[in-house]
């Protein structure tokens, strides 16, 4: 699974990246990151008391209209690091007392990571690292991320194949996404030490779009008959409309409304999922990340341990 001819998602755009061409990641063959910090506002188990090691890398595989991390996932932030940088950056982070290392958004740069963690693991790299994805991920992908990766951070984006046709251009998403969060689940069970603190195991995300639910239901249902008792389930309703310079593709410009958030509850009951985490309902968009910003994260969420906006790591 090589930049040459790239085929590392389901994207399959069979580029040489190599040569300057990109493709639907947008992004060439040196490893581009815009942020590394202590993140505090993942799930308990993650973020831990000391933070989540979260790093944020350019560039996506999926294009969410409606991505709030658009100004990374679009690639319009970051500098390239080598993989020597991206091994002392994680160093820094446990060093700094990370719970473990979170690779946001990284599919694209799969080799780069892997070649990176056998660097940080030599140096004496003993946290466990998380696979913060997209859940579009090839089966050959995962078998590779299986050779380091302890956590699996998957989305579930939806269970609609017209709108995950029409969102991310990507029809076959909920087949793929299936498959890749079933073999996750196959090869890493839940683990936690004496803390609550997760060593191991998977994750699923889902975030509610307004105006979907029964994209939603059928996730919830899908979870109920494969995943309940082997995975944990995250619901998330922070759905914040966002602005993003040449989007073209229709998306909600509202929140979760109360009536939609009992809806929901009434989905959970329904399917009998009682094991995971619940987001409170709340609007506002004050909590929305900048990466133009030193500090893209309000203070309380994060600790900035390196940035592209200024080329160093921080002994803060």
């Amino acid at each position: 699974m090589d930049y040459q001819f790239c085929n590392i998602c389901p994207r399959s755009c069979s580029i040489d990246r190599t040569s300057g061409k990109v493709g639907f990641c947008r992004q060439g063959d040196s490893m581009i990151i815009s942020t590394a910090a202590l993140h505090f506002g993942e799930e308990p188990p993650i973020s831990g008391k000391g933070g989540s090691g979260v790093i944020f890398f350019s560039g996506c595989t999926m294009g969410c209209p409606f991505c709030q991390n658009w100004q990374i996932s679009r690639g319009f932030a970051g500098e390239e690091v080598s993989c020597d940088q991206l091994a002392e950056i994680m160093m820094t982070l446990q060093n700094q007392g990370a719970e473990n290392i979170n690779f946001v958004t990284g599919t694209h740069f799969l080799q780069s990571i892997k070649e990176s963690v056998t660097k940080a693991k030599a140096q004496g790299l003993i946290i466990p690292l998380v696979w913060n994805c997209s859940g579009y991920e090839s089966l050959e992908a995962i078998e590779v991320l299986n050779s380091f990766i302890h956590i699996y951070l998957p989305d579930y984006k939806t269970s609609d194949r017209k709108l995950a046709k029409r969102l991310f251009r990507a029809e076959n998403y909920p087949l793929i996404a299936e498959e890749a969060i079933l073999k996750m689940t196959e090869s890493r069970k839940l683990s936690f030490d004496d803390d609550g603190i997760m060593k191991g195991g998977v994750i699923v995300r889902h975030l509610v779009l307004p105006g979907e639910l029964e994209s939603s239901r059928g996730f919830f249902k899908w979870y109920s008959e494969n995943l309940i008792g082997k995975a944990l389930i995250s619901v998330m309703v922070q759905y914040t409309p966002v602005k993003i310079p040449g989007n073209t593709i229709e998306v909600p410009h509202r929140f979760i409304t109360k009536r939609e958030y009992d809806q929901l509850l009434d989905y959970l009951e329904e399917y009998k999922i009682e094991e995971g985490f619940f987001q409170d309902l709340e609007t506002g968009s004050d909590w929305l990340p900048d990466f133009n910003k030193r500090e893209p994260f309000p203070s309380k969420q994060t600790k900035v341990i390196w940035s592209s906006i200024k080329l160093s790591i921080s002994s803060r």
